[in-house]
């Protein structure tokens, strides 16, 4: 016979004299129910589910106590910071009390005039000084005026009046452009007034200003001029608690000639 086929035959015969000789074959594994199947599937879900939650749990734990540890390293730097000392060169800021030692108490800091609940102002048009009522509840400047006549100059509209001043005996006689004439209502009075308005030169402490007034008779006044918020706008501010803030105004060198 042939050496290649009894190669072939011989492992069968030694099978068939194994299963002779009382041996059994290997069980086949029992079949899976599809219950079971999805049972064991969920079971394996679940662990997974489980591993990955801690997973992330320690990982969380993780970037939590790396953040911990680079906050206290931030604030270890910051409180080793040190303020680098000023240049030689560089001038020392001027300390509030110095600055404002400097700085005159007549005026703000942007340059508008302080005045008190009432003022001394030189007028041009009479070369004389009189004391004035600050009064930021009247919109028009006043001025006290008796026999107060409009007339006609050169084709243009005059107005004369007179100005008395307490101290001084003779009136003060004054005549100058009529500017327009405005209605004013008092509180006291159910009737408007129509007054005449003029433009005079007027000194306040440092300030020279051609201001409008409305001519009126104040003798039964206080004070002979009433300064008002057309005045006061963009100029200075009150201060109530002061009088005379701005003093005695001097007179232009050309009105004591």
């Amino acid at each position: 016979m042939n050496k290649a086929v009894i190669s072939l035959l011989l492992p069968l015969a030694l099978t068939g004299c194994a299963l002779q000789s009382g041996q059994e074959a290997p069980p086949e594994p029992a079949p899976v129910t599809e219950d079971q199947l999805e049972a064991s599937l969920n079971s394996l879900e679940g662990r997974l589910t489980a591993t990955m939650f801690n997973q992330n749990t320690q990982l969380s734990a993780n970037h939590h106590a790396y953040m911990k540890a680079l906050q206290q390293e931030i604030k270890s730097l910051k409180k080793r910071l040190v303020t680098p000392p000023p240049s030689p060169t560089q001038q020392p800021p001027a300390s509030p009390a110095a600055d404002i030692a400097d700085y005159p108490d007549d005026e703000t800091r942007d340059g508008k005039l302080i005045v008190g609940e009432t003022e001394d102002v030189w007028l041009e048009a009479v070369n004389d000084v009189f004391p004035a009522r600050i009064d930021t509840g009247a919109t028009t400047s006043s001025l006290s005026a008796k026999d107060i006549t409009v007339f006609e100059r050169d084709g243009k509209r005059w107005v004369s009046f007179s100005m008395a001043h307490e101290g001084v005996a003779e009136e003060l006689k004054v005549e100058t452009p009529l500017v327009r004439r405005v209605r004013i209502r008092q509180a006291s009075a159910d009737d408007s007034e129509r007054r005449p308005v003029v433009a005079l030169t007027m000194h306040i402490g440092r300030l020279s200003e051609k201001t409008e007034f409305t001519l009126t008779d104040r003798s039964q006044m206080s004070y002979p001029i009433l300064l008002g918020r057309e005045f006061l706008k963009d100029i200075a501010v009150v201060d109530i608690a002061r009088q005379n803030v701005q003093g005695t105004p001097k007179r232009p060198k050309a009105a004591d000639k």
